[in-house]
């Protein structure tokens, strides 16, 4: 039996009220202490005028997430509370975060608030293919002034997982699948099976691959507040993930975790784990790729 996720709320400045709707709003109780991820996978702003959110999303894999949140009201006198809601969603529908009291909405009354829940396994959707996050200043009751959803897609780690159904098969030079591979083409055919991935999504080599890596990261805001349907963040070795991308000359592949790679490496050998470093690097970075998109209202 799965262990239930611990949920972790905490009041920082006034009063965070737990809604579902326009009416029931109840107190939050008090709750332990609560810290920000120490290494997300992403970090999202959102907001409108008069409300601002931070979330931080891990991907543990293609099915569940750790979340921190955190809640701002950025003009405390315009009468109209900060209101945060976030769904996980899948082919088959979506699953809302659940808040301290079990309820789907946080409304500030107050300077600030954050929580979080550590493993969240949404069990209504059969893949937890993105997050979608609404943040609006003012409810029903005050009206609301503006709202804005963003989406964050779990590219990498569904693609590493399409990429795991391949193990030990044989490598060809040239092919992507669906019974043989090269290199780029295992991380083409397996990002091809990513659900909502951009339709510019292409067929490339390997260095080639590293080239478009280079230069979208290269594109990203210090905040990454400019990310993009189809984008890649880089990230240093000691912040590196399962399923970021690993570039070397004439090479790609999946970082595995605990220093492995997983590949489709040569033709001596079928697709799986070696060392990370049994090559030679075209940087010591690691590309996640990525995708946000986002709407405003009005």
């Amino acid at each position: 039996m799965r262990v239930l996720a611990r949920l972790r709320n905490t009041l920082m400045t006034g009063a965070l009220l737990i809604a579902s709707g326009a009416l029931g709003l109840a107190t939050a109780p008090s709750a332990s202490a609560n810290e920000p991820l120490a290494n997300p996978s992403l970090t999202i702003t959102g907001g409108c005028a008069g409300a601002r959110s931070l979330v931080q999303i891990y991907w543990h894999g293609p099915n569940e997430a750790s979340i921190h949140w955190t809640l701002t009201d950025t003009d405390r006198g315009d009468g109209k509370p900060p209101v945060l809601r976030m769904n996980a969603v899948g082919a088959d529908g979506s699953q809302p975060f659940l808040f301290v009291t079990g309820e789907t909405a946080a409304v500030l009354y107050g300077d600030t608030a954050s929580g979080g829940e550590d493993n969240w396994n949404p069990s209504d959707i059969a893949q937890f293919r993105r997050l979608q996050i609404i943040t609006q200043n003012g409810n029903t009751a005050s009206g609301v002034e503006c709202s804005t959803t963003k989406s964050v897609y779990n590219f990498s780690r569904v693609a590493y997982h399409y990429a795991l159904d391949q193990i030990d098969k044989q490598y060809v030079w040239g092919d992507a699948g669906p019974n043989t591979f090269d290199c780029s083409g295992l991380v083409y055919h397996s990002y091809s099976r990513v659900p909502d991935l951009p339709s510019d999504w292409s067929r490339r080599s390997a260095d080639s691959y590293y080239s478009w890596a280079l230069a979208e990261s290269a594109n990203n805001n210090s905040n990454n507040s400019n990310l993009e349907p189809l984008d890649v963040v880089r990230v240093s070795a000691s912040d590196r993930q399962v399923g970021d991308l690993v570039f070397y000359h004439g090479h790609v592949g999946f970082y595995a975790g605990d220093g492995r790679l997983y590949s489709a490496l040569n033709e001596t050998v079928d697709i799986g784990y070696t060392s990370v470093d049994i090559l030679t690097r075209h940087d010591e970075f690691y590309y996640r790729i990525v995708g946000v998109r986002s709407t405003t209202s009005p």
